[in-house]
């Protein structure tokens, strides 16, 4: 199959994520495949089981104690965090003009506890919003996404500006047609640069850039089209925190070891296709 088809986005936010940062760039693609924004919200139930027990208390960044916490109290900063999600979530997709909606469910921020649907793509952020200074945390959702059999967004750069979209090309053939249509819709509907790295055998400039043409003519005529290895600096500087890098994360092309890897490579947003 070489169609890379996507109904919904979905974001999955919590307390302690930067949760805004991610929904522009997760609404850019939404309207890359004319797909809705759906936000959703866990209420972190390991966290509410603290702040039940009675020597829970309150520590800010600076390591004062400002007192007990208790359920109500976590509750309401789950609403307050949420509803300003909410309102991002809903701000994006008016200036996007895509549908969207938003809940909030109650457990751990497991996969398990996304309502999911199967062509879904799931958009999270690699680490925490900073506490204790710049100290961060990785999401609980990041080692997940190594694994899913699902297309993930790891949104890894908050709040830089996102000037360029990458296609990395491990392979010709139907994996070469998806990675390169799907980054070539991105760059259209966000009005991004297109760079393809060529990592593999077989593909030929020409046809690469005959893909491009078939999804966005315009796009084609300023496409970049670059030779790299997994382990050459061009990939690095290429995809930088600027840019969305877009790879075939199908365990045929990419395991989850090398989706690691490639990850530890580069800072750029990572669209793992499936």
């Amino acid at each position: 199959m070489t169609d890379f088809v996507v109904s919904r986005v979905v974001i999955a936010c919590d307390a302690v994520g930067e949760n805004v940062s991610g929904i522009e760039l997760a609404a850019t693609l939404a309207a890359a495949w004319n797909a809705a924004l759906y936000g959703v919200f866990v209420q972190d139930e390991g966290l509410l089981n603290l702040a039940a027990l009675p020597f829970a208390r309150h520590v800010t960044a600076s390591g004062e104690v400002t007192g007990e916490m208790d359920e109500n109290t976590v509750v309401h900063h789950f609403l307050a965090h949420a509803d300003r999600t909410r309102a991002a979530l809903e701000a994006a997709a008016r200036e996007h003009a895509l549908s969207y909606s938003f809940s909030v469910v109650r457990g751990q921020l497991t996969p398990a506890t996304l309502p999911m649907e199967e062509r879904d793509l799931l958009v999270i952020e690699e680490e925490s919003r900073p506490f204790a200074g710049s100290f961060r945390l990785d999401s609980r959702l990041l080692a997940a996404s190594f694994e899913m059999h699902r297309p993930v967004l790891l949104v890894r750069n908050a709040g830089k500006r996102k000037d360029g979209v990458v296609a990395l090309v491990q392979q010709a053939g139907p994996s070469a047609e998806r990675v390169i249509s799907a980054a070539a819709e991105i760059a259209r509907a966000g009005d991004y640069g297109l760079t393809m790295l060529l990592a593999g055998e077989g593909l030929q400039a020409t046809e690469a850039l005959e893909i491009v043409r078939r999804v966005a003519p315009k796009l084609a005529a300023r496409a970049r089209l670059e030779a790299a290895t997994l382990e050459s600096a061009a990939l690095a500087r290429v995809a930088d925190a600027a840019s969305v890098l877009v790879v075939d994360a199908d365990s045929a092309i990419n395991d989850a070891r090398s989706l690691k890897e490639l990850t530890a490579r580069t800072r750029a947003n990572l669209l793992f296709i499936r």
